[in-house]
């Protein structure tokens, strides 16, 4: 009987590259350069959610990088994020050079999962697997660096994702329960609701064309995601409160 490896039980932990991709490629050698020659206090791992803080409008509800600019421009905050990532991607970058800081980041923020349990299907425990495989790396290579955990954003692309998002973030939390004050999980649900409901209408999908299912917060829905981490941003990196704006909704020209 073949011995399993840890990898083939739960496929989210297992590394894959993407370098077959040409912007992807890119952007990886590109974001290298700035780990080893700049130096980070505030990293942001992710996947699309987490790259569009550098999209810029017009139209507004996809000017992401003022509210980028406004929070996290003065914080020497490095942007790791790779449309269409899954857990299995990011730690791939993190084997290959992501985790080599001149200097240890004081905080990063990890917000990987909505494509394990999309376009993969994988089940909130794999997605949970990959996480936790993800936070422990770092946490093995920086101990004196605080982590933040957002749960698994909302969205609307079917029942099952839906009840796997609830699920998983259920493991998130109880995960970082225990593990200390190093992690830190927040609860980001209530930044993409109105009246308690999940609301289309902070999603930039379905304004796309053609439309998709509401999957990637508009600019305002991302900037009430800054807002939400604010105090525990500051207070980690023991600066000073950041603000965006306020403006009004016929701004952001959602409907």
């Amino acid at each position: 009987m073949p011995i399993l490896q840890e990898h083939d039980v739960n496929p989210a932990i297992r590394a894959v590259p993407r370098m077959e991709v040409a912007w992807w490629r890119e952007r990886f050698w590109h974001k290298q350069r700035h780990i080893r020659h700049d130096i980070s206090d505030l990293v942001w791992f992710g996947d699309s959610i987490t790259h569009n803080w550098e999209r810029r409008g017009p139209p507004a509800w996809q000017d992401f990088a003022p509210v980028w600019q406004a929070y996290y421009g003065d914080r020497r905050a490095l942007n790791l994020g790779f449309r269409g990532d899954d857990t299995r991607n990011l730690l791939w970058r993190m084997e290959h050079g992501e985790l080599e800081f001149r200097r240890a980041p004081r905080v990063f923020v990890v917000l990987i999962g909505v494509n394990n349990l999309g376009h993969l299907r994988q089940c909130a425990g794999q997605a949970a697997g990959g996480i936790r495989r993800i936070v422990e790396r770092i946490h093995r290579t920086f101990p004196d660096s605080a982590i933040l955990l957002p749960g698994i954003l909302p969205s609307l692309r079917s029942a099952w994702v839906t009840s796997q998002t609830l699920t998983l973030n259920r493991m998130l939390r109880a995960f970082a329960a225990v593990r200390g004050r190093w992690l830190h999980y927040v609860d980001l649900a209530g930044c993409l609701q109105t009246d308690g409901r999940v609301d289309a209408d902070l999603f930039m999908d379905p304004l796309l064309s053609p439309p998709a299912l509401p999957l990637h917060p508009i600019a305002m829905a991302q900037a009430r995601i800054a807002r939400c981490l604010e105090p525990l941003i500051c207070g980690l990196l023991g600066d000073y409160p950041h603000h965006f704006p306020s403006r009004p909704a016929a701004y952001w020209g959602a409907p």
